[in-house]
């Protein structure tokens, strides 16, 4: 699959178990993340921005520690799980940033523990490209997910926006005949067995307000809509709250 955003910047990134192989640099601007998974788990890339003199050593102190995000951590999307190449695309400020995976292995430990993290410097730059053109807009908030139009089968580009007042993500998932979006979010939070879909992608946690982009190819369909986010509330997945949805393609 190649960018349908052609002034984006493309970064190639490729998550293995446990680590992310692409550049510890990239220049500011326009971005699309093309990524791919050679790893035998799901993984996906949560992208943060830090405060000066952060680094992954502080993320998986937050880790180990437990609590609420820390205040010097911005999220700003990624790329999530998918059988195949997801292609994200935002706008990066110049910064310091860290990747890394949250999703658990069967034995319960987020990635980020097993050391999946990598340290990111985003340099200034001139690339004041416009963000892309979308061809369906999704809605984001608390707690839905609210497409401006029907979803249909095809390639496309879906601007994601969220209107909520906390952070959210989303990962989809074409299901297998007779699942429902809860296995796929039973399966996700605990990988053990045969999945009840294919991971089609989505996007990490972005910040209320926020847009980001998703470029993707997608058949027709039962598809799983899930946000696995804790509740700034009571500390539930959003998924706990109604945020998973069945969405058919046709």
């Amino acid at each position: 699959m190649t960018s349908n955003v052609l002034a984006a910047n493309v970064v190639n990134v490729v998550a293995t178990d446990y680590a992310f192989d692409m550049p510890a640099t990239l220049p500011a601007g326009l971005t699309t993340m093309r990524f791919a998974n050679k790893g035998k788990e799901l993984h996906h890339l949560y992208f943060v921005k830090v405060a000066l003199g952060k680094t992954s050593k502080d993320i998986m102190a937050w880790f180990k520690a437990g609590g609420p995000p820390p205040q010097w951590m911005k999220p700003v999307g990624g790329p999530n799980a998918s059988a195949g190449i997801t292609e994200f695309t935002s706008t990066l400020e110049a910064g310091d940033y860290v990747a890394f995976c949250v999703i658990p292995s069967p034995d319960g430990a987020p990635h980020v523990m097993k050391g999946m993290t990598k340290d990111i410097k985003v340099t200034p730059s001139t690339n004041k490209s416009p963000e892309p053109k979308p061809t369906v807009t999704l809605t984001l908030k608390d707690y839905d997910f609210a497409f401006d139009k029907p979803l249909t089968a095809g390639r496309h580009v879906i601007a994601v926006k969220n209107s909520g007042p906390q952070p959210h993500e989303f990962f989809m998932a074409k299901l297998l005949p007779g699942k429902t979006p809860m296995d796929m979010a039973k399966f996700a939070e605990k990988p053990a067995g045969a999945p009840p879909g294919i991971p089609f992608g989505g996007i990490t946690d972005i910040l209320p307000g926020q847009t980001v982009y998703l470029t993707v190819d997608i058949p027709a369909g039962e598809f799983a809509f899930i946000c696995f986010d804790p509740d700034a509330k009571d500390g539930k997945p959003h998924l706990a709250h109604g945020m998973i949805k069945q969405i058919s393609v046709k």
